[in-house]
């Protein structure tokens, strides 16, 4: 019954996630020169791996929830999640690019674009392709860090403000 929750609730999201993308994606064209300018960044960069994250995520995500839910949950059953997952990412794949059309679109001019692309095809913007993402998550790492180590600190300073305030918790 919970793993049929979680999955009910998985679906929901992804409908719902699906549904936005291709309202947002038919709201407006993209000319034709822009269009073929982002594609070549979405290309260059590898910005569609973030599908094939996000499966991987979602895997891991609905292994877990299952394990929880139903502690003597066969292995065959853990077995069949990417091979369903990574299937239903695969087929949507094109809504993911098209959403991703559009937010360039959106936040970019075509020189924006054009700029990037020229960047992203010198050997300093490949590296960047190859390293901002390990970058990326070192740095949400030691920010989390960062912010925890912060956090006996701000504590005791509300407690502190609290007290003088009058605020009893």
């Amino acid at each position: 019954m919970k793993m049929r929750r979680s999955l009910a609730a998985l679906a929901a999201l992804l409908l719902v996630v699906s549904t936005n993308a291709l309202a947002q994606g038919q709201a407006q064209d993209i000319p034709p020169a822009k269009r073929a300018a982002i594609e070549k960044l979405i290309e260059i960069t590898g910005a569609l791996n973030l599908g094939r994250q996000l499966s991987a995520a979602m895997v891991t995500q609905l292994t877990n929830a299952l394990r929880a839910t139903h502690a003597d949950i066969p292995q065959k059953a853990l077995d069949i999640l990417p091979d369903v997952v990574n299937g239903v990412i695969a087929e949507n794949m094109a809504t993911l690019r098209e959403t991703m059309m559009h937010l360039y679109d959106q936040h970019l001019t075509l020189e924006d674009v054009q700029g990037l692309n020229q960047f992203y095809s010198t050997p300093l913007g490949r590296k960047v392709i190859k390293d901002l993402p390990s970058l990326l998550q070192e740095s949400i790492v030691a920010g989390q860090k960062w912010g925890q180590a912060l956090g006996p600190e701000i504590a005791r300073r509300l407690r502190e403000r609290f007290q003088k305030e009058g605020i009893a918790l």
